[in-house]
């Protein structure tokens, strides 16, 4: 195990990483025509969807596996952006996309359309041991991250060839791990992934406040299991939070819910022993001490997990539905304000229908979503080496040996640039400055192939396709 360790901490210290995907499987394909008896009509190409395990870490940093459902667009000469689609809450580990859940439709409807479409299982399900860290920012976002690493793998095994871009979205507890994914990403990992656009439906983003009216309020919800779910997970997640499930939940429910929430059920087995009002289950003392402490425990582990107060970099629209009963669309109104405060530049929350409640509210949602997406996906092959020139950017020589010139025809506001391989991978970054009519990207360190250079500015995105030959 030291030696394990030992090789690891090289790896990480020389910039190199070890390979996340351990396995894959086949699991579903589909023709075009296939695609089209299944509702996905138009389909741009054939699609095969595969169950992969990959390396990944758990809630306290140490080493794990996962699982996700990966769709391919097969049959097709296009380069690929990747699309991430993180599911909504489920209690059984069974009831995941890796397994075909009723969400596996969105992987379709995204390869389809020339996505590779990549669906987290997240941690203690599927494949994943242990209990699954329900609605854990920190958990939700390591998944998704490895998960994407894992799909790039994949995409270099079958031959799937990527572009850069990358797309994220998921709703209910998805949006939650959809926004979470796309902070770590943007904060920790802005050498290695460029988020183009996120689009969370229906998130839980403000935990600690809005949504914590569940908690609060004396009256009826609709799906009362989200509570002890939550309770349950931060008892694992956070053990200073209580020794004994006795001390937060009363009786008969201490003694009745926790094995519930071994994996094995769904939803409506919890919901059955469940009062309709969540709070009841709760020890008085401690809901009233949680009522009246703003720095309570347990509001301090959901503060934990509120993703509201940071500075997207992308684009990010939040969609919701006013008539949402399970997540509350406050929580997108909050989070809106606090990042357009904090000077976010693309951040929008935007209704997906009026009158809609959490489970209508889904498909227009990621419908809005995807629509999201298509607007900045790169057509098909990208652009080509004989389609090079442009009216407003050209690259020489081409193909290159060690040094690549970037030349801009208006050369007004400043330009970053990155050289990005096949699959996806972000090699080399750059920024011209205003009124620089080019710059040289210094590709000796990369190895003999074909790379796409992306650019923006402030008229939007381009990308020039370079070869590099020794």
């Amino acid at each position: 195990m030291k030696h394990l360790i030992l090789f690891l901490a090289l790896l990480s210290a020389h910039g190199l990483r070890a390979q996340v995907l351990i396995s894959d499987s086949l699991i579903s394909s589909f023709t075009i025509a296939e695609l089209a008896d299944q509702g996905i009509a138009g389909a741009d190409n054939d699609i095969e969807t595969y169950r992969i395990v990959y390396h990944t870490v758990d809630p306290f940093g140490q080493p794990t596996v996962a699982s996700a459902a990966v769709a391919l667009p097969v049959n097709t000469p296009c380069t690929h952006a990747m699309a991430a689609y993180m599911h909504g809450t489920v209690l059984n580990r069974e009831g995941v996309p890796s397994r075909l859940s009723d969400e596996i439709v969105v992987a379709y409807y995204l390869s389809a359309f020339r996505y590779v479409a990549v669906l987290p299982d997240y941690l203690g399900l599927g494949d994943s041991p242990g209990p699954h860290p329900y609605m854990h920012a920190a958990s939700e976002a390591t998944a998704g991250r490895d998960a994407l690493r894992a799909a790039r793998e994949l995409c270099a095994t079958k031959g799937v060839e990527l572009n850069g871009q990358l797309f994220l979205t998921g709703y209910s507890q998805g949006g939650h791990a959809c926004m979470a994914t796309h902070k770590l990403l943007q904060e920790s990992h802005a050498d290695e992934f460029t988020v183009t656009a996120a689009a969370p439906c229906s998130g839980p983003y403000d935990a600690s406040g809005v949504q914590a009216e569940v908690i609060i309020a004396d009256e009826p919800y609709p799906a009362p299991y989200y509570l002890p779910y939550v309770l349950l997970s931060y008892g694992y997640v956070y053990p200073w939070l209580y020794d004994e499930v006795s001390e937060v939940v009363q009786e008969p429910w201490a003694t009745e819910l926790p094995p519930l929430f071994q994996g094995n059920n769904g939803s409506g087995v919890v919901d059955d022993i469940m009062p309709g009002i969540p709070n009841q289950i709760l020890v008085p003392t401690m809901l009233q001490a949680f009522i009246d402490d703003p720095d309570h425990p347990f509001r301090q582990a959901l503060r934990d997990n509120d993703l509201y107060d940071w500075t997207p970099q992308s684009r990010l629209r939040m969609f919701y539905c006013d008539a949402d009963d399970h997540v509350f669309f406050q929580n997108s109104i909050v989070a809106r304000d606090a990042m357009q405060a904090n000077g976010a530049p693309d951040v929008q929350a935007v209704s997906a229908g009026v009158g809609l409640d959490h489970n209508g509210c889904a498909f227009p949602a990621l419908l809005l979503a995807k629509g999201v997406f298509d607007a900045l996906q790169w057509p098909c092959g990208g652009i080509g080496i004989a389609e090079q020139e442009n009216d407003r950017w050209s690259i020489a020589p081409n193909p290159a040996s060690d040094l690549v010139r970037i030349s801009r025809a208006a050369p007004d506001g400043t330009a970053s640039f990155r050289l990005i391989a096949s699959d996806g991978r972000s090699l080399l970054h750059g920024v011209m400055p205003d009124g620089a009519s080019g710059s040289w990207i210094d590709a000796s360190s990369v190895p003999p192939g074909l790379y796409l250079i992306e650019l923006v500015d402030h008229r939007g995105r381009a990308a020039l396709r370079v070869a590099v030959e020794r």
